[in-house]
């Protein structure tokens, strides 16, 4: 491997202003405890590999999910449909509660116990493997031990704007 040239990286308003160009889609990352359950709005999410069947997520490490994440070991990642953009918008407001969170929804569990939602656009519950940090981020890759999906449009992100995917 050759050593790359030594430069500065761009600005963080230049690389946020380029990857809020970016279409994503839009998730809610759910888990709980025994005594708690918390959730966050995610659009940095991937599949990192199909064998086994991994799914990536990053997640600010100040969200207050993410100690219930590491201390419970499990999550679900919940691709939201076109209809629930308030469902979206409760998971990414600061300073509500995980349980205020969770009444914004129905919800219901697959194998880990983590909080599913049963009319997601795809659903995946996963048992945290690993976790590293990376800048300001945790980087979780979780195993995939159920899917679930349905056949609605996909809720979208850009431009700091939830959108949909309009007809053909």
């Amino acid at each position: 491997m050759s050593n790359p040239p030594d430069t500065d990286t761009v600005s963080p308003a230049e690389y946020k202003h380029a990857m809020r160009r970016v279409v994503s889609s839009v998730a809610v990352v759910t888990t709980q405890t025994q005594t708690e359950r918390d959730g966050l709005t995610a659009t940095a999410i991937c599949s990192a590999t199909t064998m086994p069947p991994t799914i990536l997520v990053c997640v600010n490490r100040k969200a207050s999910a993410l100690h219930l994440i590491q201390s419970s070991g499990i999550f679900a990642v919940n691709f939201l449909s076109d209809a629930h953009s308030s469902l979206a918008r409760a998971f990414s407001t600061r300073g509500l509660t995980g349980e205020t969170r969770m009444g914004a929804g129905t919800w219901t569990k697959f194998v880990t116990g983590a909080p599913v939602l049963p009319d997601a656009l795809s659903s995946f519950d996963c048992v945290l493997e690993k976790s590293m940090t990376c800048g300001a981020h945790e980087v979780l890759f979780g195993r995939v031990v159920a899917v679930a999906c349905t056949e609605d449009s996909a809720l979208l992100y850009r431009d700091g704007f939830f959108r949909r995917v309009a007809p053909e």
